[in-house]
């Protein structure tokens, strides 16, 4: 067996243009961790037929693959345009409507009927990830009336943006608490919440879902200012992170977007949640088989500032090139990874003991301490991997946030907490019948992962008194 010659993790979306067995093999093979389903497009029934899909193939190539479905949320939508699409010129006269029509060059459909009442004159909405600017000049009705600012190409179901509007609703909609048991019903390993404001919305989701007797891993998208104000709240309420950066960037200035995506990531990394960098990554991939010098570069400092996972979206679902987009993250993850800063996982301890004010206890847990621990024995011998039996996946989630450059290697007996350790940087799960030292080993060594006289730390829980959990380390040579 070979393991990913890249330890980030890559979440690959999946539509018309990745629905294909041979390309969803392709796209295993060149690294896609993780499948998002993006719910705000297509039916049930073709969601159902993928997921099934996509675990056919994950079980012939017997690589482990995550399913992530992405909530649609509140997110404000142009409706059905005529032949799919339609150029706007600036400083033309463009009319958004609720009313039902067809979309054309003069009148645009908005999917959501209060649209209206959010916007007044003067307002500037955007649209399509803010490649499209228009100014409201009058609102008659159920009409807004707008001058082009900025113009370009405009398709069918893209997003609508007005940073000054405030919605008074949830980010929960009753439609997504129908994706949410969809999801439960068809065995979805995590759920992605869209336009999420403060960590009331994800202990919504995480209460309809044990209400239903399921587990999901929730990921907060962090994409409107209310998320970045409230972000050390939500990061505990989540199990991860993803920082959709599409609509962040047109929700509050574009300048401070890099920074912010920084501090972010170092936060989520601090408590031990993976954090997914998102949108526009290589979007030139979607009509070009290269990517631009740009998005290599923010690929590649995605990684440097501690991301776990990177993510394609156009650029798997509908774009020309899916497996090349794929494995060009791939190469970039490898040729990152290989030159990050050897003080980078001190730096995290530091970080937390000294710096951040959220609720991560300042001394400390034993599972926390042990996670240092190692950390300082890798520094001082040459260990080739870092074996984990794991419960819940806690404890190999502390350790990849260190970004080690040995791989942990994660045994759980339970599939799903294996598949959703696929959304932590350097983390290989697998699904076992049993978690002790001599089956791991057993099963490491059939699979020629190991040869004699490596040496491997192995994590260990063992009873003392009332102590439960990750409390030992054992070093030794195979």
């Amino acid at each position: 067996m070979r393991l990913p010659s890249h330890k980030t993790k890559i979440i690959a979306t999946i539509g018309p243009a990745s629905l294909k067995r041979s390309t969803l093999e392709a796209m295993i093979k060149s690294g896609m961790s993780v499948a998002r389903i993006n719910f705000a497009h297509g039916d049930l029934e073709q969601h159902a037929k993928t997921v099934e899909l996509i675990r056919e193939v994950s079980e012939k190539l017997n690589r482990p693959v995550a399913i992530l479905g992405d909530l649609p949320g509140v997110k404000i939508r142009v409706g059905e345009i005529a032949g799919g699409s339609v150029t706007l010129r600036r400083w033309q006269t463009v009319t958004l409507t609720t009313r039902d029509v067809v979309g054309n060059e003069g009148v645009i459909p908005v999917q959501f009927k209060d649209f209206p009442k959010m916007v007044s004159k003067g307002d500037v909405i955007y649209l399509s990830d803010g490649f499209i600017a228009l100014r409201v000049e009058e609102v008659r009705g159920q009409d807004v009336v707008c001058k082009v600012l900025v113009g370009g190409p405009l398709f069918s179901h893209k997003g609508i943006n007005v940073p000054r509007a405030r919605m008074a609703i949830d980010a929960v909609t009753e439609k997504d608490l129908e994706f949410i048991k969809f999801a439960l019903e068809h065995g979805i390993d995590a759920i992605g919440i869209s336009f999420v404001g403060s960590a009331y919305d994800v202990l919504k989701v995480r209460r309809f879902v044990e209400e239903n007797n399921g587990r999901l891993f929730i990921i907060a998208k962090i994409e409107r200012p209310d998320a970045v104000r409230n972000f050390d709240d939500i990061l505990c309420a989540a199990d991860g992170i993803m920082i959709a950066r599409g609509d962040l960037g047109v929700e509050m200035p574009i300048e401070k977007l890099p920074v912010l995506q920084k501090k972010l990531i170092h936060k989520a990394n601090v408590a031990g949640k993976p954090v997914i960098t998102a949108t526009q990554m290589l979007e030139s991939m979607t009509e070009e088989k290269l990517p631009t010098r740009a998005e290599v570069t923010d690929v590649a400092n995605a990684i440097l500032d501690g991301t776990d996972a990177v993510m394609l979206s156009e650029e798997t679902a509908v774009g020309k090139y899916p497996v090349d987009a794929v494995r060009m993250m791939a190469r970039i993850a490898k040729t990152t990874e290989a030159y990050r800063d050897s003080q980078w996982a001190s730096r995290i301890v530091d970080w937390k003991m000294n710096e951040w004010k959220g609720r991560v206890p300042k001394k400390g847990t034993i599972k926390d301490t042990i996670a240092r621990s190692i950390i300082e024995a890798l520094n001082s011998l040459d260990i080739k991997y870092i074996l984990t039996p794991t419960r819940t996946g806690e404890t190999a989630r502390l350790i990849s946030r260190f970004k080690p450059k040995q791989w942990v290697l994660a045994f759980a007996t339970d599939e799903h907490v294996a598949r959703n350790l696929m959304f932590s940087y350097g983390v290989y799960p697998f699904v076992v019948e049993e978690t002790s030292e001599e089956e791991i080993l057993r099963l490491i060594s059939g699979l020629g992962l190991v040869k004699e006289n490596d040496i491997v730390l192995l994590t260990k829980g063992t009873p003392i008194g009332k102590t439960a959990g990750t409390n030992t380390i054992r070093i030794f040579s195979v």
